[in-house]
């Protein structure tokens, strides 16, 4: 059983680093948001390039084949997604429902799509045969501190010994994530989907 308690020293250094880039380019594309925040990000979540990170991994969605951002791999297959934008690029339904194809279309249980200031978690499950991909955190870059529990969900030894399902589980979302996860769909925000 896997018990690590993510560092929020680290988390918080992370998110100061990241800040203070973005604040320096606001327009940040993707390629230079993935060399400046996201490789960092890799390395906190425990993740390292190229040990157990596949770049531009091949995924078949839509019955054509894309280039997911990042496979975090264990044992030489995909665990994980991680999808990158960029910072002046917002997390459009589109993006989401394409990234959800990915985890589907792969098998893959864990994703995080990011633009370096919105990171949403996903969790793919299987239940009597039906597969979903919900929304289990949507947080920004600032939040990301008090967010230690769903960082610890993504790490590796985490998922090695199957206890991210268990975080989740005991993370206090669910009567958050799944009412706001359609409008988030729908291009709706978190305040919009708070009031409906």
């Amino acid at each position: 059983m896997y018990l690590a308690v993510m560092d929020s020293a680290s988390i918080t250094e992370y998110v100061d680093s990241a800040q203070s880039d973005i604040e320096d380019s606001p327009q940040m594309g993707e390629a230079t948001m993935k060399a400046s925040i996201l490789n960092d990000f890799i390395e906190l979540l425990g993740w390292e390039i190229p040990r157990n990170t596949e770049l531009e991994y091949s995924v078949k969605a839509f019955a054509s084949t894309y280039k997911v951002d990042y496979a975090l791999v264990l044992d030489g297959r995909p665990v994980a997604f991680l999808e990158a934008k960029g910072v002046d690029t917002p997390l459009t339904p589109d993006f989401r429902e394409k990234f959800e194809d990915y985890l589907r279309g792969e098998k893959v249980n864990w994703g995080i799509l990011t633009n370096g200031q919105e990171y949403e978690f996903y969790q793919r499950r299987v239940l009597n045969s039906k597969v979903s991909v919900d929304l289990v955190e949507q947080t920004t870059l600032d939040q990301l501190p008090s967010k230690n529990k769903i960082i610890e969900a993504y790490q590796p030894e985490t998922i090695r010994d199957e206890e991210s399902e268990v975080i989740i589980e005991h993370i206090d979302v669910s009567s958050f994530a799944p009412a706001t996860h359609q409008c988030w769909r729908q291009g709706l925000t978190r305040e919009d989907s708070l009031a409906a």
